[in-house]
């Protein structure tokens, strides 16, 4: 049963437990509420809680899975060095953890040995990786969650293979529990 409302509408989780009828029945009598709460169940639309800053913490997390997969062939201890300063000590864990973790989505390389080593180009280069692992990720969604969400995360044109969108789904489930 659904609290009495005061202020706040119930969430979306609120109402997927609902029978078909009685969502219906709900929906009639709250025409008010903001659309978001009747999206199709999916796991991905726990990003509509997330703010702007929220969504690129995360895609900053999804860029570490290329930077690890990069200085994995670098020499360089100053390329080291600034990392080390760059990073914050949560995303050093998570990329330590990538060794652990299989990376069978390859993107075009990240040339980290051509760094200029300031925190800005890694950030925007980290952000533009964990992006595009994002939107193929997001793919998969209801068109409908597209409403809720900043339309640089929009899918690309030309959506990935089903066991690429996997991985994908299931590294963004990582970054999701590690980074939040």
């Amino acid at each position: 049963m659904l609290p009495i409302m005061e202020h706040t509408p119930p969430t979306p989780y609120d109402l997927m437990d609902l029978e078909p009828l009685q969502k219906e029945f709900f929906i009639k009598m709250q025409p008010h509420l903001p659309s978001p709460y009747f999206l199709t169940k999916d796991p991905l639309n726990r990003l509509i809680t997330l703010s702007e800053e929220q969504l690129h913490l995360i895609c900053r997390f999804l860029g570490l899975y290329d930077l690890f997969d990069e200085i994995k062939h670098v020499v360089r201890t100053d390329i080291f060095q600034s990392l080390k300063q760059s990073l914050s000590l949560k995303e050093l864990q998570f990329l330590e953890s990538c060794r652990s973790q299989e990376n069978p989505v390859q993107l075009p390389s990240m040339h980290i040995n051509a760094w200029d080593l300031k925190k800005e180009s890694l950030d925007r280069a980290l952000f533009d990786r964990g992006k595009t692992r994002l939107r193929g990720a997001l793919s998969t969604a209801y068109e409908t969650l597209f409403s809720f969400i900043p339309a640089i995360f929009m899918p690309p044109q030309k959506k990935p293979q089903k066991e690429i969108t996997d991985i994908l789904l299931k590294q963004l489930e990582t970054v999701l529990n590690r980074a939040l």
